[in-house]
């Protein structure tokens, strides 16, 4: 696919906004310092009313105003902590087409790198240059649009961006943003003092079956012997899981029984590991339902917590999948009110948050058994309608290694899309145990 970039520019608020300096609390700081964003492709549309590339500059700018933290920069304190300097510099935004259509790049198939879809930036630059959002609308031969939009990890997570998202696409079509941002981390701050109650083992280092190698993974290109499986799961699929699971106590969630069915068949899939190998999962769990009092609904900034089951290789082929989802379950029920507000504590006092920081010299998965799973944002997807109605499609927009979303089909109620980036070795296996074990075909 090639990409043709019309213009680029950097889309400051529309009315001068207040110039200070934003403190980042210490689950921003832990966060992998590139921007992640999403990638949402919309139908042609025939209507005289549609948006075009100024109208949206015109709606983007408007809403930087009440969303003008987004509008800032990253820099470093007196103290090297790094923080957020409002200071209205604005956020990129690209106008690009292609000759291509959607058939061309395989989109519902195992088309992988769609970094194109949205801005790259030269990281080797100060940080203080990066914008900490970035927006890239492109048009297909076909018609179809797509609008690629990644957040700086360390100021914000796929809520955040989904909360902006949707503000945007209601100033495009003139309607009034619904919901007030809240950019006020500290309420996010260790109590004082610290007094961590649990030892947070999901903070400490990977099992590494080999020594890590330096590579590409966390940036916008996966690695070459990477693929993607796209797989989907209607609302009688997942209720063969159910069944499969053999598990009667309602407490178990669907999404809990699809992370466990995932985990299984991702580490079947690699036939290399031994039984002396460990396997672990990282579950990102999003606390702003989970942590009292509950945080503001419009809270701008990463309430991304982790929850790692980890097991044998050995036990855990042999164990029944009731024992995974057991396990899986018995991880993400902990994380409560108690478990998080420990869990900020003791980064409180960890002596050096970034060493905690995914990165190259620190791959917490994407390393023989080491996976994560992500469950995608439900609020919004429906609303993002700038005017050529909803998307039809939605994916991230950059995937590594070891890394799966999981996230609702939005052309079918109750079923569910799986991407999982694998290794094309494995891709074939784990395809063939995903539905192999639900009795069914893929639909």
């Amino acid at each position: 696919m090639k990409i043709r970039v019309k213009q680029a520019t950097v889309v400051k608020p529309a009315e001068e906004t207040p110039t200070h300096s934003l403190w980042l609390s210490n689950l921003d700081l832990i966060q992998v310092r590139f921007h992640m964003g999403m990638l949402y492709f919309y139908n042609p549309c025939s209507s005289s009313n549609l948006s075009n590339t100024q109208s949206l500059i015109d709606a983007l700018s408007k809403v930087l105003v009440p969303f003008y933290p987004a509008a800032g920069r990253l820099q470093k304190d007196k103290s090297g902590r790094l923080e957020v300097r409002c200071n209205g510099e604005g956020v990129l935004l690209v106008e690009a087409e292609t000759d291509s259509t959607l058939k061309d790049i395989g989109l519902l198939t195992q088309s992988l790198d769609l970094s194109q879809l949205v801005p790259t930036l030269d990281y080797s630059a100060d940080i203080s240059s990066l914008p900490l959002l970035l927006f890239q609308v492109t048009y297909f031969k076909c018609g179809a649009i797509c609008i690629g939009n990644s957040i700086h990890h360390t100021f914000g997570a796929a809520s955040s961006l989904a909360y902006f998202m949707e503000a945007w696409s209601r100033t495009a079509r003139g309607l009034p943003v619904k919901l007030e941002p809240f950019f006020d981390r500290t309420v996010l701050r260790a109590r004082d003092p610290p007094s961590p109650v649990f030892p947070h083992n999901e903070y400490q280092p990977p099992p590494f079956h080999n020594p890590p190698v330096k590579s590409l993974v966390y940036r916008s290109n996966p690695e070459t012997d990477s693929a993607l499986a796209s797989l989907k799961l209607t609302r009688l699929q997942l209720k063969a899981l159910r069944a499969k699971a053999e598990i009667a106590d309602s407490n178990f969630s669907t999404y809990e029984l699809l992370v466990a069915h995932i985990w299984r068949c991702a580490c079947f899939a690699n036939e290399d590991l031994s039984e002396q190998h460990l396997a672990r999962l990282h579950i990102i769990i999003d606390g702003r339902s989970r942590l009292q009092p509950k945080l503001p609904q419009g809270y701008i900034g990463n309430t991304l917590f982790h929850a790692r089951p980890i097991s044998l290789m050995g036990d855990f082929r042999r164990e029944p999948f009731s024992t995974t989802v057991e396990k899986v379950h018995e991880e993400i029920r902990k994380m409560d009110n108690e478990y998080l507000r420990s869990a900020i504590d003791y980064l409180e006092r960890h002596p050096d948050l970034d060493q905690l920081v995914p990165g190259e010299e620190n791959p917490i998965f994407s390393c023989a058994a080491n996976f994560c799973i992500v469950g995608l944002p439900k609020q919004n997807a429906y609303e993002l309608d700038f005017g050529w109605g909803r998307p039809f499609y939605e994916r991230a927009s950059h995937f590594n290694e070891g890394k799966g979303f999981v996230a609702r089909s939005l052309d079918e109620e109750g079923s569910l899309l799986v991407s999982m980036c694998l290794k094309k070795t494995q891709l074939g296996k784990f395809r063939e145990l995903f539905y192999e074990f639900l009795n069914m075909s893929a639909l």
